[in-house]
């Protein structure tokens, strides 16, 4: 049984006439890394401080282990917050830096030493400990950042947004030492990210908010290959998902999604669910991730290749179906196709998303076995 660390429940958080986060309500699981993702002004840094006592909710209740700490100060909460700046006192030594905490609780010399030594030890920074941090780069900063935080020995650790100031390649190797530090420690981790490549590589699961609602919780294979809501579908994966939208009608027993004069045959995968009567005369959008479009010689869909893309060990094709509407495959690069060729180009049965337009919630249909 999974033990909850975190408990927010109904928060909600106003500031003037702005709902800043919406009723929100997760739980994080203890020694888990669980991110709040979501484009800026979405909520989640401000979630953030409100489960570390830096802000206090209008409404709604969080709690750390059995313990109601909604209006308790920071210093009462066991949990630290690491910044996007760090923080770092840049003209003390990093030995000084890690031990800054457990000096303010009058820890006792020789265990103090010995738990900076240990930390230290584990994050890579033993001949760093009489280097002042200032002069230290960004990557040792932020374990400094971390083992000063873990030095107190918190219950939940919390990060905003830790690796912003940080170059990709930089970015790329922090991410890693994150996850094995929190994964040898094995602390609970809410680390707060706009990059959804960042998430989907550091977390164990994932939480999306916008617009200060929480859409949706789940790992990260979860949430990519089954979003929610039309806004989680497009926020999460690099090429964005392919979406053609318009009214649902059945023609000499066709299924079609049309758009003003212009028509595209979707019988292939409307005839694989139940129901799909009820979607008749319906606005809906079809989502289908890039890497789940195939070049098809007898597909149903017909194009013409516009721009070819090298994407590692594939090729992303940007093919134009009609004037407002451009599908991407991606295939594998040794695959033959030149821009101006004309294809056709069929789907994944088993990977093809329906929302309604008008609500952007996932239509969820029975498939036909």
């Amino acid at each position: 049984m999974k033990i909850a660390k975190v408990r927010v429940v109904n928060v909600t958080k106003r500031f003037g006439d702005l709902v800043a986060v919406n009723n929100v309500s997760f739980e994080v699981y203890e020694g888990e890394i669980f991110t709040l993702l979501g484009p800026s002004g979405c909520g989640k840094t401000t979630t953030l401080r409100i489960i570390s006592g830096l802000e206090k909710p209008d409404l709604g209740k969080v709690y750390i282990g059995d313990n109601d700490v909604t209006t308790l100060p920071p210093q009462l909460r066991n949990v630290c917050l690491v910044f996007q700046e760090y923080a770092v006192f840049p003209h003390m030594s990093v030995y000084d830096n890690i031990a800054f905490g457990l000096r303010v609780r009058k820890v006792p010399k020789e265990e103090l030493s010995k738990k900076v030594r240990e930390l230290a030890e584990v994050l890579e920074l033993t001949d760093r400990l009489n280097t002042k941090a200032g002069r230290l780069g960004i990557s040792e900063q932020q374990r400094i950042a971390l083992a000063r935080c873990i030095a107190v020995e918190p219950e939940v650790l919390l990060l905003d947004e830790p690796l912003t100031f940080a170059d990709a390649k930089v970015r790329e190797k922090m991410r890693r030492e994150l996850k094995k530090i929190q994964r040898e420690l094995g602390v609970t981790m809410i680390y707060v990210t706009h990059d959804q490549l960042e998430a989907m590589m550091l977390s164990d699961r994932i939480a999306v908010m916008n617009k200060g609602r929480l859409l949706q919780v789940g790992s990260p294979i979860e949430i990519y290959d089954n979003p929610q809501s039309l806004f989680v579908a497009h926020f999460i994966g690099s090429p964005t998902i392919n979406t053609i939208e318009g009214v649902l009608v059945k023609e000499r027993g066709r299924f079609l999604v049309k758009r003003g004069e212009v028509a595209i045959d979707v019988s292939e995968f409307m005839s694989s669910y139940h129901n799909v009567e009820s979607l008749l005369g319906r606005n809906i959008v079809i989502g289908i991730r890039p890497e789940d479009v195939y070049l098809d010689v007898n597909g149903p869909i017909e194009g013409v290749v516009e721009v070819i893309e090298v994407s590692g060990e594939r090729l992303a094709i940007h093919i134009r179906v009609f004037k407002e509407l451009v599908l991407k495959a991606l295939v594998p690069i040794h695959e033959i196709v030149s821009e101006g060729e004309r294809v056709r180009l069929s789907f994944n049965l088993e990977k093809v998303h329906i929302f309604d337009k008008a609500t952007e919630e996932k239509v969820v249909l029975s498939r036909v076995k």
